[in-house]
């Protein structure tokens, strides 16, 4: 129940400001309000709030995919929202902590250089970005009960730069958590403090319009 109110939290930030924002922002142009796929690899680090020894964490990989909305390709600001699929994994103590979320970005994007969608443009990101969590695994095994382990929404900052040429474009990104992603008997009980995912993004990002 939880999740599922996590859920409609998420998609409404991200669909109320593309509903009012892009149409504004799109005026005038031929293609303001594009939509596409993604994929690529990511790259998590556990940071906390208490002192932890480096041997005792490690970062890991995954991999992320999904599709984007958005991003007034005509003008030189726009909103963009995606609906990713996200896997973050990480060593704590000797385990392996695998953690599956449903991604979704709402950030603000500045466009430079040409307008054309034949053209090359690079552009820049930043916003809020929201991880509701679908499943966990720890060392291959998927956790039975991972509610009582984890949060089921972690919220973070994002920001990063890509670069577009007519439907191709490569973005490059990272996120830093701003909530604990373990539950608050969790955290006390194992005396590591406030933990945080940074996340590293390596995305290509194809646009159908």
């Amino acid at each position: 129940m939880r999740t599922s109110r996590n859920l409609i939290f998420a998609i409404l930030v991200v669909t109320v400001p593309l509903v009012v924002v892009s149409p504004a922002l799109a005026q005038g142009t031929d293609s303001g309000v594009g939509v596409g796929v993604l994929g690529g690899f990511t790259r998590t680090s556990v940071v906390f709030e208490n002192d932890v020894p480096d041997a005792l964490k490690k970062s890991g990989s995954g991999v992320i995919f999904g599709i984007w909305f958005g991003g007034n390709r005509d003008g030189r600001v726009g909103f963009m929202g995606e609906l990713d699929y996200v896997i973050k994994k990480a060593e704590i103590e000797g385990s392996e902590e695998e953690l599956h979320y449903l991604e979704i970005p709402a950030v603000f994007r500045i466009n430079m250089g040409s307008r054309s969608r034949s053209g090359a443009s690079v552009y820049i990101i930043a916003g809020p970005v929201f991880d509701i969590r679908v499943k966990a695994k720890e060392d291959g095994e998927e956790v039975d009960s991972p509610e009582d382990l984890y949060q089921g929404l972690d919220i973070g900052i994002l920001g990063g730069a890509g670069v577009e040429f007519y439907r191709i474009g490569v973005e490059v990104r990272h996120s830093w958590g701003v909530r604990s992603v373990l539950q608050p008997d969790v955290t006390d009980f194992s005396g590591l403090g406030k933990t945080q995912l940074n996340t590293l993004q390596i995305l290509g990002k194809i646009r159908f319009n």
